[in-house]
């Protein structure tokens, strides 16, 4: 019984010994690369909703209206007889993700800056900025805060 599990034994280390000799260090690599590629393709990015916090997935949005008068850049483009200066930042008004807007019990809206419920016609008043491959957001307030100023 004994010889038959050394033996058993040596033939599994055996095989072990020669599959990693056949797959050398580069297959390793490689093996070790696809692997990981996959855990990255299954690996999603969620990202927060600014008033209620809920973790949004790829393709659910914000509800924002973004209006094109802003303050000018200081840089102006010239191309073909035409001048034209891009706006620095946006107004935008932001009001809520799928799961708080319409307004949900379940999902609170939150103004970032004052922690007040934000009421059902109200909103979030916000600059949006133009970043190399994604917009920026910097909240001034909702519109009970701002009301006051």
């Amino acid at each position: 019984m004994q010889l038959a599990v050394l033996i058993l034994m040596v033939g599994v280390v055996a095989a072990l010994v020669f599959t990693l000799v056949r797959l050398r260090k580069s297959n390793f690599s490689l093996l070790a690369n696809r692997g990981a590629q996959k855990t990255r393709d299954n690996f999603e990015v969620l990202k927060p909703c600014p008033l209620c916090g809920t973790m949004l997935r790829r393709g659910e949005t914000v509800h924002s209206v973004v209006f094109s008068g802003g303050t000018k850049a200081a840089n102006a483009t010239t191309t073909a007889n035409t001048t034209t200066t891009r706006p620095a930042d946006y107004l935008t008004h932001i009001f809520g993700c799928p799961y708080c807007h319409p307004a949900n019990p379940g999902h609170p809206r939150k103004c970032p800056v004052c922690e007040k419920i934000v009421p059902e016609d109200g909103h979030v008043i916000a600059r949006m900025f133009d970043k190399p491959g994604k917009k920026h957001v910097h909240v001034l307030g909702c519109t009970q805060c701002r009301r006051s100023r």
